[in-house]
Parts: C-alpha cells; sequence; structure tokens
C-alpha cells in the first residue's frame, strides 16, 4: 500500500500547478470549510483536506483538461481514489459523476460558497472575512449580479445535499474561514 501524501506535498503540488494566487486562496479557502465539516463529522481530516486542496489545482494551466488533467497525475502519484472522486464529482458536468459520498458532497457543496464568501468580505471597507455575517452572504446571494461568477444553484444545492439549511452551512462556512482568516488572505486591511 502507497502511503498518503503529506499535505505539504499536496500544497507543494498546488502551488507548482496554479500561479495565480487568488486560486491558491480559493483552495486554502475550501480546504478549511472541508476540513471544519470532516471534524464535525468525524471523518478523515486529512483525506477531506487534501481533496479540497487540490480540487481546482490543474485549473489554470489546464483550463480544457480541468478537473480530469489533475484526475489523472493524482492517479499517477499515489492519492486515494476517494480523492480523486471527491474533484471528479466537484465538477459533474464535466466529467459526468455527481456528488454521493460524504466527502464529494461537502467538497461539492463548499466549493462556490467559499467564492461567494470572499467576495463578501472583499466589499467590505475591512476586506476582512472576521466582518462578514450570515445576513450579508444571504442578501448577495440574492444578487444575481453580485459575484455573478458563483453558480447559485450549486450553492443551494451543497447545502441540501449536506442535509442543512442553507444559513447553517454559511455559518459553518464562516466558522472555517474566520478561523484560517489570515492563511487564505482574508485577515483584512490594517486601519
Amino acid at each position: 500500500m502507497i502511503a498518503m501524501p503529506t499535505r505539504d506535498e499536496a500544497l507543494a503540488l498546488m502551488q507548482e500547478h496554479t500561479p495565480s494566487e487568488s486560486l491558491r486562496k480559493h483552495m486554502l479557502a475550501v480546504e478549511a470549510c472541508v476540513r471544519h465539516y470532516a471534524r464535525l463529522k468525524g471523518a478523515d481530516e486529512e483525506q477531506w483536506g487534501q481533496a479540497a486542496l487540490l480540487h481546482d489545482f490543474d485549473y489554470e494551466l489546464h483550463p480544457d483538461d480541468h478537473p480530469l488533467f489533475g484526475m489523472a497525475l493524482l492517479a499517477e502519484l499515489g492519492y486515494d481514489q476517494s480523492i480523486i472522486d471527491a474533484i471528479a464529482a466537484h465538477y459533474p458536468a464535466k466529467t459526468g459523476r455527481h456528488p454521493q459520498t460524504p466527502l464529494e458532497r461537502t467538497l461539492f457543496a463548499c466549493d462556490e460558497l467559499a467564492g461567494l464568501i470572499t467576495a463578501v468580505a472583499y466589499v467590505r471597507p475591512s476586506k476582512s472575512v472576521l466582518d462578514v455575517e450570515v445576513k450579508s452572504v444571504l442578501k448577495k446571494l440574492k444578487e444575481v449580479s453580485f459575484a455573478a461568477g458563483v453558480n447559485r444553484e450549486d450553492v443551494r444545492l451543497g447545502a441540501e445535499l449536506l442535509d442543512l439549511p442553507i444559513e447553517e452551512h454559511v455559518s459553518n462556512m464562516l466558522d472555517a474561514m474566520k478561523a484560517t482568516a489570515t492563511e487564505i488572505g482574508l485577515a483584512g486591511i490594517a486601519t
């Protein structure tokens, strides 16, 4: 049996294939949220975290082949099939795999919402997620022109896949992102 790569190895792989700081921070934010859910569910935090950390790592250099290129590379590198399947399930339109397992459902549920929460933080005067409240995120969720690239249907479906009210899902995500605000670049600006 091949040993699972470490988080440091996964982080190095992500950074090697992701030139943009904003996409790196997105993957770190999704990782924080998925790890938070792993702790809540008593799941394997390392496994779940690596799936989240690597879910978009091939997007910039291989946009036409995302996530297929990344999935193949992860298989070559000995990553667990559950991680590869979760990455496939976060993009069902391309892979045909819809979220089924708890890990797959959680990664799918956290991906788009992390982007929306990040956008909400960026429009605050402080530029900090620490100032973001659930009601602010829900308000911006209804404004389709705000962060128009965020798929609102996927955000709603994600909460359903977790069997949570959207308010609770947003609250959980905010808890995770606030706890890692510095690492994900959302601690804000000095006043």
